[in-house]
């Protein structure tokens, strides 16, 4: 699967047992140009210019057969709602698709009618053990789903299924003594206006945080933290791994070198001294906590 190779051509279109089993892990690789995505189901990404959004979804359970329902929905009310489609203009093209480790994919390329607007749209569905993932890109007209298209086909290129047991996190380990903490740091933040089309917004100046235990765990997010009385020690790391795997995970400190691996599977480098953490090309400082 290469879509790397696609032309722009691709933009034309035409007119029980199963609950028990542990949810299938898709990996990606983020896209390039994009806001790094910071939150929960679902995980989106926005273009810096705000005029093209990609949604990755992870597996949920899908009752009903997979094939005859996306043909028939596109797998809609899976979708954000305020992403999902208004109005078809003509069919959608549909065609199956191989995704490494997947049962079965479908992808579909149409364009909705979006209070009058165009907008051109790629939906690709995953399906695995009685579950579904589903990749979504909207753009703002064809020439704004061309210029991030590159960065579309990237994530498409990159996409794995794996089993959870295969992208688990490793043990945590003990932290040098001192690292624990909160670590905050200012960044602009891509905000979607609600009730809008998919991609209105704005950009706004937002607070992110790295939370690093003495036993080796982080999480990450935006704003703070949500703990008990506030007290950060108290921080559920375990909930957190389930709830948002993507944005939680382990790290290992070697000099002043930090290596941070989600729970998914990813791995980002930083540095870490006086208080600093540097990573994701931002400087988070250390909080002062209270006693």
């Amino acid at each position: 699967m290469k879509w790397t190779r696609v032309p722009a051509f691709a933009l034309l279109l035409g007119t029980g047992a199963a609950a028990a089993q542990p949810l299938p892990l898709l990996e990606f690789a983020a896209p390039q140009g994009f806001t790094g995505s910071l939150g929960k189901d679902p995980s989106a990404h926005v273009s810096m210019s705000g005029d093209a959004i990609i949604n990755v979804y992870p597996f949920r359970r899908l009752n009903g057969p997979f094939a005859e329902q996306f043909r028939r929905t596109l797998l809609r009310d899976l979708l954000k709602p305020d992403t999902q489609e208004a109005r078809l203009v003509g069919a959608p093209e549909i065609q199956p698709l191989a995704v490494p480790g997947a049962e079965t994919a479908m992808f579909a390329r149409f364009v909705e009618d979006r209070f009058g607007a165009a907008r051109y749209r790629l939906r690709l569905a995953i399906y695995s053990a009685g579950a579904v993932a589903i990749v979504d890109y909207n753009a703002n007209g064809a020439q704004a789903y061309q210029q991030s298209w590159p960065a579309l086909a990237g994530v498409l290129d990159s996409l794995k299924v794996a089993a959870a047991r295969e992208v688990a996190s490793p043990a945590a380990k003990p932290a040098p003594r001192g690292v624990d903490g909160l670590y905050l740091g200012s960044t602009r933040r891509y905000v979607m206006r609600i009730g809008g089309p998919p991609g209105s917004g704005e950009w706004q100046v937002a607070q992110r945080f790295y939370l690093l235990s003495a036993d080796g765990r982080f999480h990450r997010g935006y704003d703070l933290p949500s703990v008990p009385g506030g007290d950060v020690q108290r921080f559920d790391y375990a909930k957190a791994e389930r709830e948002d795997a993507p944005n939680t995970g382990t790290f290992a400190v070697s000099g002043r070198r930090v290596t941070l691996r989600s729970t998914n599977g990813d791995t980002l480098e930083g540095e870490l001294a006086g208080g600093e953490l540097r990573v994701d090309s931002m400087t988070f400082k250390k909080a002062a906590l209270k006693k």
